[in-house]
């Protein structure tokens, strides 16, 4: 028992971590003068850089035993790849607050997909959960909804951020069951080294070559920080709590993020904004207690 507690006392403490990392992305989004799939592939050569020397510093195992584990790590690597870019892609579109709120529907889509991996059937209070968050999201893209602008800055937020939190639980809740023995160090490295490899035809060299020396500081500090630890924490604590607390946790993300965008680049959310997150927390917030019963 003692173990026990130990292990999700070592997995609360790295998700917190996780966390406030996380946090500092929408920041990055809007800092850096690049798009998000430039954003994405850049940070991830940086990020698996980083990882392994990380891996070479611990003589720790790169290997990974089959060419099951290798198509299963890479190819959700390539979902992660995915998420990063629809989530950068919306806070660019919209607001970091309306992205990050968007995404982090993600705990109660994770509600929906671990019964699935444990054989089970959605309990009827998730699927009541599922509705609440998603009403959520529709009242803060209500206001362009309902003058036609279907096609505003909110909605396209929205949509990307609802896409990229899909992706997000996918990958969180798959990684979880079918490669809980391997490290997460290894996991990160082939995953982000899949990312910067499939998306290095498709950089703008000039773009990139054009960026200046503080531009390069914050892509360094995005892939380090936010990226390689930030994803390597998170990794580790999905090792040591379910899958549904990490996510449901996790909605501090965007409580963090958005004071960070407030502070730092003055973006003021609109009061249907706050009324929609506040919505997707408060379910998120009743959950959190319900599990904890």
């Amino acid at each position: 028992m003692m173990k026990n507690n130990h292990s999700a006392q070592a997995g609360l403490v790295a998700l917190y971590l996780s966390i406030v990392l996380l946090a500092l992305n929408g920041l990055f989004a809007k800092i850096i003068p690049l798009d998000a799939l430039n954003v994405t592939q850049t940070r991830s050569v940086v990020a698996c850089i980083m990882l392994f020397l990380v891996l070479v510093a611990q003589k720790a195992n790169l290997r990974l035993n089959s060419l099951k584990q290798f198509i299963g790590v890479y190819g959700l690597g390539l979902v992660l790849g995915a998420h990063w870019i629809t989530y950068f892609h919306a806070m660019q579109v919209s607001t970091v607050a309306i992205g990050m709120l968007s995404l982090f529907s993600y705990p109660v889509i994770t509600v929906l997909i671990e019964p699935l991996f444990k054989r089970q059937v959605p309990k009827i209070a998730d699927l009541l959960a599922a509705f609440v968050v998603f009403s959520g999201i529709f009242i803060m893209v209500s206001p362009q909804i309902i003058s036609g602008e279907f096609d505003g800055n909110t909605v396209q937020g929205a949509f990307w951020g609802v896409t990229s939190a899909i992706l997000f639980a996918f990958r969180n809740t798959s990684q979880k069951y079918l490669f809980p023995h391997i490290n997460s160090i290894t996991l990160m490295s082939h995953q982000t080294l899949v990312v910067g490899l499939v998306l290095l035809p498709f950089i703008a060299v000039e773009q990139i070559s054009n960026m200046e020396i503080k531009d390069w500081g914050l892509l360094i500090l995005l892939g380090c920080l936010c990226t390689a630890l930030a994803h390597t924490l998170l990794s580790m604590s999905l090792k040591r709590l379910p899958a549904k607390s990490v996510a449901l946790i996790g909605c501090n993300v965007p409580v963090v993020g958005g004071l960070i965008a407030w502070l730092a680049l003055g973006e003021i959310p609109g009061v249907m904004v706050y009324i929609g997150g506040a919505v997707i927390l408060s379910v998120a917030a009743y959950e959190s207690l319900n599990q904890n019963k």
